[in-house]
Parts: structure tokens; C-alpha cells; sequence
């Protein structure tokens, strides 16, 4: 049986410079989307090879903004797997699509790509695969697919930060990728967290505006948005715990 980690004992070699660091925000005052947030958006981004990275407040929240920002919404599907946690489904249903379940190959317990096509109908619009316990799905048959019918691909990497697969990390694959910086993952936070990844610039400034809001600038809000941004702490706290992961 693999033990729980001990997430006290993992954090003591860093208290000092975690303490210092929190001390630190306190005294700027700058709580929110401030300096810490663009450093590790920055230094996440290049550790997922990607070019951007959005922080977020959770997980959850990262995946909801990738599908909205995918104009996923009421009437449409994505196709995912019942092996995941709860807010992989959660967040189709927070975007007012549906979700359609395929199974898990049985050796990985990730998405089957075998299984795909036959559950594409008119109104699908994404893949979602999961890459469960650090296992990154069958990516590369899973994009072709995707690529053949025109859908988009949203990797839920909530468990797998710093997976690779032929050199290519998990969030590089397709067109988004979610992780949840919760403090039991890998790359966990003091606190709730998470971020969105993806090569795709307009797909990144979406993100960037429905997690503030809708906020194009101070007080000009372009659309409809939510308060969904990552506190300066907690980016303090990734700051420092991402060179040892």
C-alpha cells in the first residue's frame, strides 16, 4: 500500500522561505493578479512548454473557463470518462453543456481512444480526456481523432503536472490544459489554486478576462465574467515550491 504523503514534513525544508515570501505580499499590499501571479504563470508556462499560462482560484474553475472559453455551451457535448473526480463533469454542466461518457482502457484507466468516434454525434464539440494518477491519456491518437472531426481537446491534467509523454508535457497536447494546484497534488498550494495552459494566444486572453470579471480593463467589463483569480499567497507558495517538483 502507498502512503499518504506527509505534506508537513514535505513543506519543512521550505518554511522559512514560504513564511518570508508570505511576509513579503503582506507588506506590498498587492493581494491579487500582482507580481507573484505573473511570475508563476510565466514559470509554469515554460515548464508545461507551453507559451501561456492563466492562473485561476482551482482546479475546477480552470476547467470551466477552458470550455467557456471554447465557446462550449447549452446544446452542445463533450465526450469524457467516468474515471475522474467530480468536477470533470461538474464544470461541462457549470458551462450548460453535456457531458458523454466513454470508457477507460483498463490497463491505464484512461480514456479509450478506441471508443471515441462512436460517441461523436452533430453537437460535439470537445474531447476531454483525463490523465488520472499522473497517467497521461493516449494523447497523440486522442488529437488525431480530435483533428479528423474538427473538436477541440481540453486535457483535465489536474493530477499531472510535470507528465510526459516522447518529451511533450501534460497541457501541451491540446488545445487547453487544467490543473488543479489543491495543497494533496503534486504542486500544491497553502490553499486552492490552478491554472489553464495553451499554445493558443486568443484562447489565453479569454481566460485571462472571464477569470476577472470579463474585465478587458480596469472597470470596462466586456462580457460576462467570474472572480475566479488566484491570490498573490498562494502564487507566493508555487513560486517556490515549483523548482522542486
Amino acid at each position: 500500500m502507498i502512503p499518504f504523503l506527509d505534506l508537513e514534513e514535505l513543506h519543512r525544508p521550505l518554511l522559512p522561505e514560504m513564511i518570508s515570501a508570505a511576509g513579503e505580499v503582506i507588506a506590498t499590499g498587492q493581494y491579487v493578479l500582482g507580481r507573484q501571479n505573473a511570475r508563476f504563470e510565466q514559470a509554469f508556462a515554460t515548464f508545461c512548454g507551453c507559451p501561456h499560462a492563466v492562473t485561476v482560484n482551482s482546479g475546477t474553475s480552470a476547467l470551466h473557463l477552458a470550455l467557456l472559453a471554447c465557446g462550449i455551451g447549452p446544446g452542445d457535448e463533450v465526450i469524457t470518462v467516468p474515471a475522474s473526480f467530480v468536477a470533470t463533469v461538474a464544470a461541462i454542466q457549470y458551462a450548460g453543456a453535456t457531458a458523454r461518457l466513454v470508457d477507460v482502457d483498463p490497463d491505464t484507466w484512461t480514456m479509450n481512444p478506441g471508443q471515441i468516434e462512436a460517441a461523436i454525434t452533430p453537437r460535439t464539440k470537445a474531447i476531454l480526456p483525463v490523465h488520472l494518477h499522473g497517467r497521461l491519456a493516449d494523447m497523440p491518437a486522442i488529437v488525431e481523432i480530435a483533428r479528423a472531426h474538427g473538436l477541440l481537446v481540453i486535457e483535465d491534467a489536474a493530477q499531472a503536472h510535470g507528465a510526459e509523454l516522447a518529451g511533450q508535457c501534460a497541457g501541451a497536447f491540446g488545445d487547453m490544459g487544467c490543473f488543479s494546484f489543491y495543497p494533496g497534488k503534486n504542486l500544491g498550494a497553502c490553499g486552492e489554486g490552478g491554472a489553464v495552459t495553451t499554445r493558443r494566444a486568443d484562447l489565453a486572453t479569454r481566460v485571462r478576462r472571464l477569470r476577472d470579471w470579463g474585465q478587458e480593463q480596469k472597470y470596462l467589463h466586456a462580457e460576462k465574467g467570474f472572480n475566479y483569480r488566484l491570490d498573490e499567497i498562494q502564487a507566493a507558495m508555487l513560486n517556490i515550491k515549483l523548482p522542486h517538483l
